[in-house]
């Protein structure tokens, strides 16, 4: 299939990489083109569907999307998959965008490393996603397919983002809570390593945390990003759930002390000087 990636950073780079892999004809674009070039693909001048059976979109947040494709002409018979994680109210706005073409709303779940290996997890509905079978297959281990409402996927990445934010904040707390009464937080790790209450996440996260290793495979910025995605559909929906914005408030005093694009292990250091 002849695919347009737009978007060359952590996520969209290997996923344009595995697809040319598997045979597809891939043009890349990326707002720093350098990025784009070191990957041997053929580079775009501007944003653009132009002869692509598959569109696709791998940016920071909605209005990244939004810009992007302001002015990208859609035509029937193409599939746009919106892969980033850009919200209810945003998803809603950009399937408006698609025209003609079909839509497939399809966040995808993972890091560097599985979008690497081509091991992501695809969150699709919309009805575009029936015909995006050949460009999953090479980048995800599995398709979680949500029906043809559009929002569905997103909806639910949301709960997982969620669930994820809060356990890498909980991490970072406790073991911040552990320097700070003066123990050995690996101990911390080592107690809830097999244990009912551990996960293997909480040690990765939990062992950079220790280590200071904050080598990105999801920047903080985009962690704090989503946390505050949550927040809003939380809102919309009625609900009284505190920890999205908690989170999202703390990790954006990471942030502002300059660690944004660590990975989101480096919330820790809202909690700790050093």
């Amino acid at each position: 299939m002849r695919i347009v990636v737009l978007g060359t950073g952590i996520m969209g780079a290997p996923m344009a990489r595995n697809l040319a892999a598997a045979g597809h004809d891939v043009r890349v674009w990326n707002r720093t083109r350098a990025k784009a070039e070191e990957m041997g693909l053929e580079v775009l001048e501007a944003p653009t569907a132009e002869g692509a059976d598959v569109l696709i979109t791998m940016l920071s947040d909605g209005d990244a999307v939004e810009s992007v494709m302001d002015g990208v002409a859609l035509e029937a018979g193409q599939v746009w998959w919106q892969s980033s994680t850009v919200g209810i109210a945003a998803t809603e706005r950009l399937a408006r965008l698609a025209g003609e073409a079909q839509f497939a709303d399809g966040p995808v779940l993972g890091t560097r490393q599985p979008a690497e290996q081509g091991k992501l997890t695809v969150l699709a509905s919309g009805p575009g996603r029936d015909r995006l079978g050949p460009v999953f297959e090479p980048v995800a281990a599995k398709v979680v397919d949500l029906g043809d409402e559009i929002g569905a996927a997103t909806k639910l990445k949301l709960v997982l983002n969620l669930w994820i934010v809060t356990l890498v904040e909980g991490v970072a707390e406790s073991i911040a809570l552990a320097e700070g009464l003066e123990l050995d937080p690996q101990l911390f790790l080592d107690i809830i390593d097999g244990a009912p209450m551990g996960s293997p996440y909480a040690n990765l996260k939990g062992t950079a945390m220790i280590e200071r290793d904050f080598q990105p495979s999801f920047p903080l910025a985009h962690a704090a990003k989503d946390a505050g995605l949550v927040d809003e559909a939380a809102r919309a929906a009625g609900l009284d759930l505190p920890l999205p914005a908690a989170i999202r408030d703390q990790m954006a005093k990471a942030i502002a002390a300059g660690h944004g694009e660590e990975d989101l292990a480096g919330t820790i250091w809202a909690a700790r000087s050093s």
